[in-house]
């Protein structure tokens, strides 16, 4: 998401005017889904605009279509998203785009550091499917 200006920074109470549950993140997270139009009025995620971002996001970087999908599929499919209760949609949505993101990574290097991260995300994901 690209739209940060007026989002990102250290809250102890969420934003006025933003999600009012979940972590000082949530109402960042919030505010990116705001400003880039993906939530309905009543910040609920717009599930038809966020596909529609990504297909336009991945229309410049196709080596990610793969992990476009699996974020379409899962992520904004007809199931809820995974995560606690008391995590805001906002929150759920970042987790499992950064998670499938991860586990599709088309770059990844051949470092300690990543052939680890990619053992644990392979570990893993079936539980986010």
């Amino acid at each position: 998401m690209e739209t940060r200006a007026g989002c990102i920074g250290t809250y102890d109470e969420p934003l006025p005017g933003f999600a009012s549950r979940g972590s000082p993140e949530c109402a960042e997270r919030t505010c990116i889904l705001r400003n880039n139009d993906l939530l309905f009025d009543n910040d609920e995620i717009d599930k038809d605009s966020v596909k529609q971002y990504l297909n336009e996001w991945v229309a410049k970087r196709r080596e990610f279509i793969p992990a476009v999908n699996a974020v379409k599929d899962i992520c904004l499919g007809k199931k809820p998203m995974f995560g606690p209760t008391a995590m805001c949609d906002a929150d759920k949505l970042f987790m499992c785009i950064k998670s499938n993101f991860f586990n599709k990574c088309p770059n990844w290097l051949e470092t300690e550091g990543c052939t680890e991260t990619r053992a644990f995300m392979e570990r893993c994901m079936p539980y986010f499917d």
